[in-house]
């Protein structure tokens, strides 16, 4: 059993300890957490690239390798992502040990981490202009090159059609068309904005001397001057209206399609875990009716699979098929999904589809990465159980449970992506 601790750094900064002896690495990560707004999700996006650029006492890429090299080889990260509608900001570090290296080690990759976060670069009153331009020409090819994978583009384009005016449908890593407006002083001004608003969480997974760190954290932040804004509406529902069609045609050999649906349940409802352990039999895994039926028996799909959006109550289907297969393989989709509707599984699939959720769950144990994900989702939600509690409410779910939280499930979006011949 791996418990977390919790402790209050400042108002709206925490800290999240998770003591596990048997990593010989201490993994770090401070989430800078931003409500998702339209106006505001590329400066973020493009502000994670910039402050890696350098920092007032490390001011090139080559001085920060060099002081992480002394540091044991130390490695760090800065990236954003999303989680319902929050863009977070994410700074992260791993190191050794302390028992594997020297005392005071994480003190140090904390030193570099709020140098990126509280020193950074600046000439002439915002960041350095070669900089910003520099990572404004990446972040447009990164945005860009999310075409280059149709399977994760088809459902990106899914989830826009369907969440039209909805904070859930913006990107995480923002808009080719936002970068134009953005130079290295409004960017700048967007920094100093948001450094001191937003809510951190900050998390240490390893064997630390905690007390020793969490003392480190408070001088560092009794020394900003805070403004937080705690964070609101973090998940949605919307129930589906008439079932949209969209459909587009680009230059691909095998079609996409991705169906979005409507499950009016997220994680902090009573029956989100019957909801967990329906998707399971219905399209999570390869003991799933999409695996075995739409790609196995039926040859229908290259891929077929479900997957869960906890924040928004969605359902997200994908699947990449022939273009003449559309029709069959979208009705036997439906057809599979009535069927764990009307709870037309075994007993045997049932427990199949807990152990794949129990298996998975134990393996977080595993990876800080995957450890931090899910106590920080907890941390967004403001409720959430541990992963032992998760376990035990997985292994009570009952047929009759999953029929009930799966008729709420209303299809909303369907999206082709075909070729154009």
């Amino acid at each position: 059993m791996t418990d977390i601790k919790k402790f209050k750094i400042a108002d709206g900064i925490s800290l999240n300890y998770i003591n596990d002896k048997k990593y010989k690495t201490v993994s770090i990560s401070l989430y800078l957490h931003r409500k998702l707004k339209r106006d505001e999700v590329t400066k973020n996006a493009l502000l994670t690239s910039v402050l890696r650029q350098g920092t007032k006492k490390y001011p090139t890429s080559k001085e920060i390798n060099r002081y992480t090299e002394e540091l044991y080889g130390a490695s760090y990260g800065l990236s954003v992502f999303k989680k319902g509608n929050i863009q977070t900001l994410s700074f992260g570090f791993n190191s050794l040990t302390e028992k594997y290296s020297e005392n005071g080690i994480i003190e140090k990759c904390f030193d570099l981490l709020f140098e990126f976060l509280l020193n950074p670069l600046v000439e002439n009153g915002g960041f350095v202009k070669k900089n910003v331009d520099t990572e404004k020409i990446n972040l447009e090819a990164d945005i860009k090159a999310l075409i280059n994978d149709k399977r994760a583009y088809a459902d990106v384009k899914c989830l826009e059609n369907m969440c039209i005016g909805e904070d859930s449908a913006l990107s995480d890593i923002g808009y080719v068309e936002d970068l134009e407006n953005i130079d290295e002083k409004n960017l700048y001004e967007h920094y100093k904005t948001i450094i001191t608003q937003s809510p951190v969480d900050i998390f240490i997974v390893g064997d630390v001397d905690i007390d020793k760190i969490k003392a480190y954290l408070e001088e560092v932040f009794s020394k900003v001057n805070l403004d937080i804004t705690p964070l609101d509406n973090v998940t949605s529902k919307k129930s589906a209206n008439e079932e949209k069609y969209v459909e587009e045609k680009l230059d691909v050999a095998q079609g996409k399609l991705s169906i979005g649906l409507r499950t009016n349940t997220i994680a902090t409802d009573d029956d989100y875990y019957p909801l967990v352990v329906g998707n399971s039999i219905f399209g999570s895994g390869a003991h799933s009716k999409l695996f075995n039926n739409v790609r196995e028996k039926l040859s229908l799909a290259y891929y077929a699979y479900s997957r869960l959006d906890k924040f928004n109550g969605i359902m997200l289907i994908g699947s990449g098929i022939e273009f003449v297969n559309f029709n069959k393989a979208k009705d036997e989709i439906f057809v599979q999904l009535e069927a764990t509707k009307n709870g037309e599984f075994t007993s045997d699939e049932l427990f199949i589809a807990k152990q794949a959720i129990i298996n998975r769950l134990k393996s977080y144990y595993d990876s800080p990465a995957l450890l931090k994900d899910y106590y920080l989702c907890n941390i967004l939600l403001k409720d959430g159980d541990s992963i032992e509690d998760a376990i035990e409410k997985v292994k009570k779910v009952t047929k009759e449970e999953i029929v009930a939280v799966f008729s709420k499930i209303k299809s909303d979006t369907v999206y082709f992506l075909k070729g154009k011949e």
